[in-house]
């Protein structure tokens, strides 16, 4: 059987917003909802069932052009994002701690990106035959 094969093209974004919005426009089909732009929503849509391919349906998943969205997502965009979380979780001793944490391994240089994020959570999928296209 012929696994679907569904195509993350680097050059259809160059943010983390812009990014949800093309996981959206890939992944998903017909749904008659907006889904969140997090990065908890882009690990359920990898599950599939959301009309482009079925629950856990075994696919193949090519990125296309990642070097790009490797910077795009890259450092500054990941402190970025740590800062915004930090000042919305302020109030939330758990995730303040967990972001903070973050945002300190990363500027320690031995902390992830929000690139390496995303592919952890592709790999995480048993169901994705993932590779990626400089």
């Amino acid at each position: 059987m012929n696994k679907k094969t569904i195509i993350i093209n680097g050059n259809n974004f160059s943010d983390l917003e812009s990014f949800y919005d093309e996981i959206d426009r890939i992944l998903t089909k017909n749904l008659n909802w907006q889904t969140g732009h997090n990065l908890d929503a882009f690990n359920d849509l990898l599950r599939g069932g959301f009309g482009v391919y079925e629950y856990k349906e075994p696919i193949k998943l090519t990125w296309k052009n990642s070097l790009k969205s490797k910077i795009d997502l890259g450092f500054d965009a990941t402190k970025k994002w740590y800062e915004e979380r930090i000042i919305f979780w302020k109030n939330n001793e758990v995730n303040l701690q967990h972001f903070e944490k973050g945002l300190k391994e990363l500027v320690e240089q031995n902390g992830q990106t929000l690139f390496d994020i995303i592919l952890e959570i592709i790999s995480e999928h048993k169901h994705i035959d993932f590779n990626i296209i400089d």
